[in-house]
């Protein structure tokens, strides 16, 4: 049954989301030391939903449908307004063809490990995925309790995350590095960034227009 879950686990972690088109974007923006951050923060936020199911809170959210829509409004408009600065900082590339690098990232480390966890966290989707997936591999009457099975298999599947998203953010930032020299080009990564961000915001407003 383990092999089943780390296979399940692979295909969800590879399937595009929220959070690997986010990192994407930043890698192709920022570089990989920034989308490895962010990817922790990512991570962080998702173990911290694991422990909220396995402590029995999150049954509050899922029976509380008013306070998981007004979660997903905070981070579609955080998502919207990092794809607006991101829509700027390209305008700007383009006015400005002479100079031929992106601009700084000024966000500090830490900031962007807390970005990554508020990300994660106001996708109320990724709660409602370990409400449906996790249960089905605890096993009743096993040593463990239930709420422990949970908290394992969740921080297993939190660990197998980087496997998967490292040499996608390794082949984005070589992607980048070849295109740092021209000004065009890294205006055109920059929009290409803004494009993506403003997708998985779109992507996570849907099950609000179908409500």
């Amino acid at each position: 049954m383990l092999t089943t879950y780390i296979i399940g686990c692979v295909a969800l972690i590879i399937k595009p989301g929220p959070d690997l088109m986010c990192t994407l974007a930043t890698a192709l923006s920022d570089g990989k030391a920034r989308a490895a951050t962010l990817m922790a923060g990512l991570v962080l936020g998702c173990w911290l939903w694991i422990w909220l199911l396995a402590a029995g809170v999150a049954s509050f959210f899922t029976s509380h449908p008013t306070v998981m829509t007004a979660i997903q409004i905070v981070g579609i408009a955080y998502i919207g307004y990092l794809a607006l600065g991101s829509f700027r900082e390209a305008w700007s590339g383009f006015r400005h063809r002479g100079e031929n690098a992106l601009s700084p990232a000024t966000a500090k480390g830490w900031r962007l490990v807390g970005r990554g966890v508020f990300m994660s966290m106001s996708n109320p989707l990724t709660i409602l995925f370990f409400l449906a997936f996790l249960p089905n591999f605890t096993k009743e009457g096993a040593s463990l309790s239930p709420a422990i099975q949970v908290l394992l298999l969740g921080t297993l599947f939190c660990a197998l995350v980087p496997f998967i998203y490292f040499p996608i953010i390794l082949a984005a930032d070589f992607f980048r590095s070849r295109l740092l020299g021209s000004a065009k080009a890294t205006a055109f990564l920059k929009l290409a960034s803004a494009l993506m961000l403003a997708a998985v915001a779109f992507i996570l407003s849907m099950p609000l227009f179908k409500a």
